[in-house]
């Protein structure tokens, strides 16, 4: 089963479980996102990658640079631990993790979430890649991936006991679109896909048949 067929069964299986003046506000929100051109802000293919240097939920550092010094590196961007379609898009990336190691690539998450709360991730999804923390969103700002989530979307996530402040470890409700890229080893992006509605995700058989090509 695809990603994206996964994601369609986690739509219809929590449809009946959202009210409908919620799912409006939730609809709202990503038209509105859409509409706002957020994706235009994304880098291209061909560009050159922002390098940084975060925390890994186990507290070592990582670079970008040096980590492609081994190899492509895909580089997958989350909401947070709090998102169930990030959670199926991890635990689905995990499982394609030899998949993209057998053509000599690492992977890497990135999200704004305080490393107590990826480490609960990484635990309940038995993630063997590195999952950085993005303090304020700073490196996702550089990618062009932050947005703040509207009032009445936020009322929402809380009354369903999404607390995104709590997460974050701050009150901005900043968050990044879900983005993947695949980055070569001289920081040229091979592969980027962004999208304002958080329910489209990098395909990982896609991301593969990028690595055949480097």
């Amino acid at each position: 089963m695809s990603l994206k067929e996964k994601i369609e069964a986690l739509k219809q299986e929590s449809a009946g479980k959202i009210p409908e003046d919620a799912k409006k506000v939730m609809q709202r929100a990503t038209e509105d996102l859409v509409k706002s051109g957020i994706e235009e802000n994304i880098p291209k293919i061909g560009s050159k990658a922002y390098d940084f240097t975060l925390q890994n939920f186990d507290g070592t550092e990582i670079t970008l640079s040096e980590e492609t010094q081994k190899g492509p590196v895909i580089l997958s961007f989350y909401r947070g631990g709090w998102c169930p379609v990030c959670n199926l898009e991890l635990n689905y990336l995990q499982s394609r993790l030899s998949d993209f190691q057998n053509y000599g690539a690492n992977l890497i998450a990135v999200s704004p979430e305080l490393p107590e709360y990826a480490n609960e991730t990484v635990e309940r999804h038995n993630i063997k890649f590195p999952v950085l923390y993005d303090t304020d969103n700073k490196v996702a700002a550089k990618y062009g991936l932050v947005f703040k989530l509207p009032d009445d979307l936020v009322e929402i996530y809380e009354k369903f006991g999404l607390d995104v402040a709590k997460h974050n470890g701050n009150d901005k409700f900043e968050i990044p679109i879900p983005a993947t890229f695949v980055v070569d080893r001289d920081l040229t992006l091979k592969y980027v896909f962004g999208k304002a509605d958080y329910n489209q995700r990098a395909e990982p058989d896609d991301i593969i048949e990028v690595l055949k090509k480097l």
